[in-house]
């Protein structure tokens, strides 16, 4: 995880090796790119389910709608990531018999 890495409270990166380097880039890659998905959820949740100026909390069907539209989301997500993995150890295996 993020916190088990180099110490960056200073704000630096000095001490860090060039594989220490590389390895914190490609965590604060995909840190961002989750941030990315986030946002981009949560814009879309609220153009589908927000119908009224948004209060101090969300109405039961703002709700259900929020949590169906997430799950949504995950379930395309997982799947799309299942057929992306099924392609993928297909192809290796058909270069392990070329």
């Amino acid at each position: 995880s993020f916190e088990s890495g180099p110490d960056m409270s200073s704000g630096g990166t000095a001490g860090l090796g060039g594989g220490e380097m590389q390895q914190f880039a490609l965590q604060m890659r995909q840190q961002m790119m989750v941030q990315q998905v986030i946002n981009n959820l949560s814009d879309k949740a609220f153009e589908k389910c927000m119908t009224s100026r948004p209060g101090d909390s969300l109405s039961g069907k703002e709700a259900v709608c929020v949590h169906a539209t997430v799950n949504k989301w995950l379930d395309t997500n997982e799947f799309l990531m299942g057929r992306l993995q099924k392609k993928q150890q297909a192809q290796a295996g058909q270069q392990t018999f070329a």
